[in-house]
């Protein structure tokens, strides 16, 4: 009797079991079925994650752009300055001309002369590079055109008209032994543009656009703290409106004459030296004295004789 009281009680725990381990079972179905989406709480978490990592990200990644535009110009710098220190080993290290217009021919630009050393940018329709195009042309210009980058006129003076002194224009080129210091006199700089399709050949180097003109002394190392090229209307600019007062094309001393600051935030712009080495310059740090001066060529260039800086 008891056995078969031991027997039923087993039989009933036995189904209590499997009961309810059907009932685990359906209710473990019903919720894995319920659970294939994100609930409206976990779907904003995520919303706001990503919103967090773009705010953070975006502006890194505008950084990296920008300073990859900078790098570039700086390659296309270098690429030029080796063109220009091949013409030098083919000319008794004479630098070429700002330009020339030989004997019934056409003018003939300082780009034009280091162009077949290089073999990049856009031509004319007779071959000649126009100064645009390839590494003529920096990435962050706001409007690509000729004449993005400048040379020294000191070390690249014009050619038009060679001995015929200051009332004739014309300036047989320097050598690179005139320089002291190669390695620290600019011999391009990247510059501003003015309304138009082209710019000036040359940057100025003419002390009274950089320079509180007597302000500096040999003692001081020839330093003033107004740079003409800080100046927004003047020296700081990049086809803005108020550029349109100078009318179109090369304009005297105004943007297209200047170094522009269009780099790292536009507070850097980039040079090439005499030794062919490139450098980004901050606001404020070209010394005229020390980066752009040349004595004698400045002389007969500006002074038309003999003279010293202010």
């Amino acid at each position: 009797m008891r056995r078969i009281f031991d027997d039923r009680m087993s039989d009933r725990y036995v189904n209590r079991i499997f009961t309810w381990q059907a009932g685990l079972k359906k209710f473990q179905r019903e919720n894995t079925m319920k659970r294939t989406g994100f609930t409206l709480i976990e779907l904003l978490v995520v919303i706001a994650i990503i919103a967090i990592l773009a705010a953070i990200l975006f502006p890194v990644f505008a950084q990296v752009r920008e300073k990859a535009r900078q790098i570039a110009c700086v390659s296309n710098l270098k690429q030029i300055g080796l063109g220009i220190l091949q013409y030098n080993e083919d000319y008794d290290e004479h630098f070429p001309m700002v330009d020339f217009i030989p004997a019934g021919g056409n003018e003939l630009r300082w780009y034009q002369a280091v162009g077949p050393y290089i073999k990049n940018g856009n031509t004319y329709g007779d071959g000649y590079y126009n100064g645009s195009g390839g590494i003529w042309t920096c990435p962050d210009l706001s409007v690509p055109q000729p004449g993005n980058y400048g040379c020294n006129w000191l070390l690249m003076p014009s050619g038009s008209g060679v001995g015929a002194g200051p009332g004739g224009n014309g300036w047989a080129p320097p050598s690179l032994a005139i320089l002291p210091s190669p390695a620290d006199t600019i011999m391009v700089a990247e510059k501003g543009l003015n309304v138009g399709d082209t710019a000036e050949l040359q940057f100025q180097p003419w002390e009274g656009m950089w320079t509180a003109v007597g302000g500096g002394t040999a003692a001081n190392n020839y330093t003033y703290p107004d740079h003409i090229d800080l100046n927004g209307t003047t020296g700081n600019c990049d086809l803005t409106p108020d550029m349109s007062q100078y009318g179109a094309g090369p304009q005297w001393n105004t943007c297209d004459m200047m170094p522009r600051y269009r780099h790292a935030g536009n507070t850097a712009t980039n040079v090439l030296f005499s030794d062919g080495h490139v450098k980004s310059m901050t606001k404020g740090s070209v010394n005229w004295y020390k980066n752009i001066y040349v004595q004698g060529q400045y002389d007969t260039i500006i002074c038309g004789g003999t003279c010293t800086p202010y």
